[in-house]
């Protein structure tokens, strides 16, 4: 995102780590959590003191929260794929503890309120997002938009996938492999689709490879070998039990692919459900043994799926028109300089 925002204005961009290798406040004998508040506050303080800026842009609402005088003097822009609302609604899924003191809870969520109804304008990934806005802490509606993340097409493209007698492949992608599905999605390959297809896993956690199935650990979003990953697949298969949204799925329907993938979040909003893909309730095996079964016996509804995904991947999440609209939003509610 960062290049796409520097080749369309006057930006000056900041990376908020939450940690600084080697840094006096790194070494002292503190928890991590509170460690990297207290890092992320100062690296965002930092850049806020470096000058005076037209307006202000948030990639989550993080490092905003403890930016509460910058929020009140420039006119500020958030945005992001979830509210702390949504994240505790799938607390469970994300192995994510909801405070239990009634105190706390009331506090950070006073505190995110006010940054948010501070926000010139909140910004949502998704309507899902944008709702939660309004619903959970009060935004005006007219103060809120969904402009929603974007892959860049021409690093992601439609690959000729070659007929050849291999068995189809069925590609999944999630670093955290339960809460992404992935062991459903191995019980269903296991039961129903072994010998009919082979099954690559993208994840850093530790399974292990078994008859029709490979496991791909290490693999960053730049690394070569996953980009011919999704070249070579059939069908990408993501039955996530938790997730906000779906960087993978929208790359995976970039380079043609077409998708099964749980309806949760704002996923909806991604996949057309019998025209690029297929959307499954969560935790539903049938659902996606059926959908996969399908695709599986249908190479021509894979291509025309692929098809229809790369197209509304085109017109609807390309990173630089992204940022062209995040940008527009900034010019908007910019103070004169």
């Amino acid at each position: 995102m960062e290049r796409y925002v520097r080749a369309q204005g006057n930006v000056a961009w900041t990376d908020v780590t939450y940690v600084e290798a080697g840094g006096m406040l790194e070494r002292l004998p503190l928890p991590e959590r509170p460690r990297g508040t207290l890092r992320g506050f100062l690296q965002a303080r930092a850049a806020l003191r470096a000058e005076r800026f037209a307006a202000l842009f948030f990639l989550t609402h993080n490092p905003a929260v403890l930016q509460q005088r910058a929020l009140r003097a420039t006119p500020s822009v958030l945005w992001t794929d979830v509210t702390p609302a949504l994240l505790d609604a799938q607390a469970e899924q994300y192995a994510h503890s909801v405070d239990r003191s009634a105190v706390v809870r009331r506090f950070k969520t006073h505190m995110v309120e006010r940054t948010f109804r501070s926000a010139a304008c909140c910004v949502g990934w998704s309507s899902w997002a944008k709702r939660s806005f309004v619903r959970d802490y009060g935004v005006p509606e007219e103060r809120t938009r969904v402009v929603p993340p974007g892959v860049d097409l021409a690093r992601w493209q439609p690959l000729e996938r070659a007929v050849t007698d291999e068995l189809p492949k069925l590609l999944f992608v999630g670093g955290h492999f339960e809460r992404k599905g992935g062991d459903l999605l191995l019980d269903v390959f296991r039961a129903h689709l072994r010998g009919r297809a082979t099954l690559e896993l993208v994840t850093r956690d530790p399974i292990a490879e078994e008859d029709g199935v490979r496991v791909h650990r290490g693999l960053t979003p730049e690394s070569p070998q996953l980009r011919e990953l999704y070249g070579e697949a059939s069908v990408f298969v993501l039955p996530t039990r938790g997730d906000c949204f779906s960087i993978a799925s929208m790359e995976a329907m970039a380079t043609g692919l077409p998708v099964v993938v749980s309806d949760v979040g704002g996923i909806a909003e991604i996949v057309e459900h019998g025209q690029s893909g297929y959307l499954m309730p969560v935790n539903d095996g049938r659902a996606l043994r059926e959908s996969l079964e399908e695709l599986l016996t249908d190479a021509e509804r894979r291509r025309a799926f692929g098809a229809r995904g790369r197209k509304l991947v085109s017109e609807r999440f390309d990173a630089e028109e992204t940022a062209r609209q995040l940008l527009e939003i900034m010019t908007e509610v910019a103070r004169p300089t």
